[in-house]
């Protein structure tokens, strides 16, 4: 079985586009640095993984929420619905009020699609649109309004909330 590291740089490896080896090795070393400081990890089938990082939305402490990242298929197992499965899988156990993603609108935006004015936990030039969001607990976000929100550790290196044309 490939360990997380393994999975996330053999999948950014082969991604061409903007991405190339520097970003392999800087997303497998996110995961392995998110898994140090305690972050939920979920390997699924051998061959998808995805930290899950407590997010705290400063308006509404009391919800238990996380931010996924970063999130890997294994590029054979690609379209297959395996990251579907694992974030379900994750959602089960962890049993959030809300899930948060960065990310593009045309991976995320079918399945994170509840409205919210909650900001990003560090301050960057990423878009507010490809900040998606998942309520998990009918009606978490309806009464939160606009609001910060804050988090601790790896996540909060602005290097990693860069486009990846800024990061290596």
């Amino acid at each position: 079985m490939k360990t997380p590291y393994q999975i996330h740089y053999e999948t950014f490896a082969v991604a061409g586009g903007l991405y190339d080896e520097r970003h392999a090795k800087l997303y497998a070393e996110f995961a392995d640095d998110l898994i140090a400081d305690g972050s939920y990890s979920i390997v699924y089938d051998g061959v998808a993984h995805a930290c899950y990082t407590p997010i705290t939305i400063d308006a509404a402490p009391h919800l238990k929420c996380y931010v996924v990242a970063p999130l890997s298929v294994l590029p054979e197992y690609q379209r297959q619905g395996y990251a579907t499965r694992l974030m379900e899988r994750a959602e089960q156990e962890l049993k959030p009020d809300v899930v948060f993603i960065m990310g593009e609108f045309h991976h995320y935006g079918k399945r994170y699609n509840t409205p919210h004015k909650v900001g990003l936990p560090v301050e960057s030039l990423a878009p507010l649109e490809n900040w998606f969001a998942l309520a998990l607990t009918e009606g978490a976000l309806d009464d939160v309004g606009q609001s910060t929100s804050s988090m601790t550790g790896p996540y909060t290196e602005p290097l990693i909330w860069r486009h990846p044309s800024e990061q290596v």
